[in-house]
């Protein structure tokens, strides 16, 4: 029996000796814990936001799947950890829970962007990244925060592509000047659909365009009566909305109940995107404009980058057989992907160590020609991405057609005026 515990003890010392030479063979020492790269994701899974954010969710897995095939993160696969954020309160509770119970050393996230404030102030006194692909609000990188990086637009520089191509091509295509144009704002009231609608009045009055009404509701809304009658008073010519998705599908409901609509309807954010809008409001949003991210590009975009368009390819494919009730990935879903997939196998690869400094000097020394996107990455100071940019799209029988740029271009303007229009 001694003998047997000796050979046991021998054995457990021989163990202990292999295990403490695996350990100090992992490069920067702390970068992860047990040979694996731990992220987490934070999205709105229950509530209001729940649909994108489960769609954002399982596009971050897609990602993940496809960078641990391709061998992981500095030699370790890469490890994910989600949460569920309906608000900002819970935002901030859970950012906590997967930096301090779970060791992440990256978050993706958020979709709204009072969640994506939220998470910032606890990534950033916790040294850990945030990588945000979905709330566009100014302030997000207007805070000197250093652990921050947005792929996407902001809601200064989106709004200002929609009221612009109001302002510089539908004036003319309706035959009224812009300094006759009659703009009417509706907005959802959280600090993402305040500041969209902030930057979309400052540049119509920029260009002289008349701002007639300004409304906001809370999402939580259920009657849109009043507020819609209240604009249609106005008799406003163009119609700039600011919601999230069912909102948007109520807003729009209620426009077409009370013969509110507008010559022109422009959606500027994720809302007015969602493929689920078109198909509960049916032929009415035939001719409705939707500025956002880039979304449904076509495929020969990332014709100079092979292996992107590749892997572009493959997502779409993956997305639908996960979600066959859509025709192509939602514009969030694929916001989430890209800012994931860029950051694990394009950004990350690149930093010499993964602590927070390593992490910052390659996301801000990498620049890219292309992401899933269609835009590039090139990351400023302030931790926002200097070449993102928002498309003029337009709903045309039930799909997303990219109007502006150029470059983006799928398709040709359609109903200016909205055959809909009910606004003389």
């Amino acid at each position: 029996m001694k003998r047997k515990l000796l050979l046991l003890f021998a054995l457990l010392l021989i163990v202990s000796a292999f295990t403490g030479c695996g350990n100090s063979g992992n490069e920067g020492g702390t970068e992860a814990s047990g040979d694996v790269f731990k992220v987490g994701a934070i999205y709105p899974l229950s509530g209001g936001n729940a649909l994108l954010g489960n769609q954002c969710i399982e596009a971050v897995k897609i990602a993940i799947g496809y960078v641990n095939d391709e061998g992981g993160v500095h030699g370790m696969p890469v490890a994910l950890s989600t949460a569920d954020a309906p608000d900002p309160t819970a935002a901030t509770t859970e950012a906590g829970r997967l930096i301090d119970r779970e060791g992440v050393q990256v978050i993706f996230g958020s979709l709204a962007s009072g969640n994506a404030i939220a998470i910032a102030g606890v990534t950033e006194r916790s040294g850990v990244t945030l990588v945000e692909s979905g709330g566009i609000l100014d302030d997000l990188t207007d805070q000197g925060h250093q652990n921050v990086f947005r792929i996407l637009d902001k809601s200064s520089w989106r709004a200002a592509v929609g009221v612009e191509y109001v302002g510089n091509v539908l004036s003319g295509m309706l035959g009224i000047p812009k300094e006759e144009l009659k703009i009417a704002i509706v907005h959802e009231d959280s600090g993402y659909g305040t500041s969209v609608a902030d930057g979309a009045e400052s540049r119509a009055k920029a260009m002289g365009m008349k701002v007639v009404a300004r409304e906001s509701y809370s999402t939580s809304i259920t009657d849109m009566s009043p507020l819609v009658l209240k604009v249609k008073s106005e008799k406003p010519d163009v119609l700039i909305s600011v919601n999230y998705v069912d909102d948007a599908i109520l807003f729009a409901d209620t426009l077409k109940q009370y013969e509110a609509m507008p010559k022109v309807f422009m959606g500027c954010g994720a809302g007015t995107t969602n493929p689920q809008f078109a198909s509960e409001i049916g032929e009415y949003s035939n001719g409705m404009f939707c500025t956002d991210m880039p979304t449904n590009l076509p495929i020969e975009v990332y014709n100079q980058d092979p292996a992107l368009r590749g892997t572009i390819e493959q997502f779409r494919a993956d997305f639908i057989e996960k979600h066959p009730d859509l025709s192509y990935p939602t514009i969030a879903a694929e916001a989430a992907f890209t800012g994931a997939y860029t950051f694990l196998h394009d950004i990350l690869p690149n930093a010499s160590s993964l602590d927070a400094e390593g992490i910052r000097d390659a996301a801000l020394s990498v620049k890219l020609d292309m992401t899933g996107l269609g835009f590039g990455w090139d990351i400023g100071e302030d931790g926002q991405n200097q070449v993102a940019s928002a498309n003029i799209n337009q709903w045309q029988d039930g799909k997303v057609v990219t109007i502006a740029p150029d470059k983006f271009s799928n398709g040709k303007v359609i109903n200016v005026p909205l055959p809909t229009a009910d606004i003389e």
